[in-house]
């Protein structure tokens, strides 16, 4: 099942829900992960969630959405979600799965923050994490209730080791993950070791490519069209053929101090051996100049879906 994040649409954001599903269709796409269920009906009106639901099954088209940004411990990340149950983010949660079961949707994917979230200076990442924990165990009789199952991505703040640790405390009944491999360099993980990390837990995959380039300081992450960037597609999905796949064409462009041993000191659990790795893609990639536009992703759009449409 090849389907793709709407806000990867040409001019995705601007498009309705509606819209958005005809013109997955007309690109051959399977289904669009929307960006919140708020992209299907501004209300949350069950009615209009409904009718978009109507649309998809006449387009013969799968749907799916972000839930949003979970963060107990910092509450301001959550402000969507919260404001879904009242200003209360765990109520919140529960609406928005009940909603979104209502729908057919069982598999929604949320984020735990931001890259700067990892490094905050009062409330420790440690302690994020098992705020998190702990709420997605309280909601767990409301997933079992509506047959749903929440999806941790892996983003650029947070290591596929501690993604699988919160998946085997929470449940791999209530949590799997959405793998995004673009992210990993940012937690200096290699993605193919990365990716068999997360593949038992694995439902569905983010698809992009990237490279990695020195500059002062450090290193950065670019975006880059499929193919030419560090990832082995064929090795990664081999390690996880029945997920869904989402084409989804990042945008952010993140540094990382790779020789600063404060920062470095804070990632106890970076391996040597994938820290070298990335650093050789870097060392691949050299400092040529950037050939792909970070500011328009979309333009990467043709060549994802060359690459994974049959």
């Amino acid at each position: 099942m090849i389907g793709i994040v709407k806000s990867s649409l040409p001019e995705g954001r601007s498009l309705d829900a509606c819209e958005a599903l005809r013109s997955a269709a007309q690109k051959g796409l399977k289904g669009v992960l929307f960006n919140s269920l708020i992209d299907l009906s501004p209300a949350l009106d069950p009615a209009e969630l409904r009718a978009v639901r109507t649309e998809a099954d006449r387009l013969g088209l799968y749907i799916s959405s972000m839930l949003g940004v979970l963060n107990p411990a910092l509450p301001f990340r959550g402000e969507a979600v919260a404001k879904a149950g009242g200003g209360d983010l765990e109520t919140g949660v529960k609406r928005l799965v009940r909603l979104a079961a209502d729908i057919g949707i069982h598999d929604m994917f949320f984020v735990i923050g931001m890259i700067e979230e990892r490094f905050h200076d009062t409330v420790s990442w440690h302690d994020q994490r098992q705020s998190l924990a702990a709420m997605l165990l309280r909601c767990a009789p409301v997933l079992r209730e509506c047959r749903s199952k929440l999806l941790l991505k892996t983003h650029e703040e947070i290591t596929t080791s501690e993604v699988v640790s919160l998946v085997r405390t929470v449940g791999p009944d209530l949590l799997a993950i959405a793998f995004d491999p673009v992210n990993v360099v940012c937690r200096l993980e290699d993605p193919l070791e990365a990716a068999q990390r997360v593949a038992p837990y694995v439902a569905q995959v983010h698809v992009d490519d990237a490279i990695v380039r020195f500059q002062d300081g450090g290193i950065r992450r670019y975006l880059a069209p499929i193919g030419e960037g560090v990832l082995d597609w064929a090795a990664i999905m081999a390690l996880m053929p029945d997920a869904k796949v989402w084409v989804e064409m990042h945008s952010g462009q993140f540094a990382m101090p790779i020789f600063d041993p404060a920062w470095l000191h804070a990632q106890p659990d970076i391996a040597l051996a994938e820290y070298a790795s990335v650093l050789a893609m870097a060392a691949s990639f050299g400092r040529r100049a950037m050939p792909w536009n970070q500011d328009t992703p979309v333009e990467r759009l043709p060549n994802a879906l060359r690459r994974f449409q049959p």
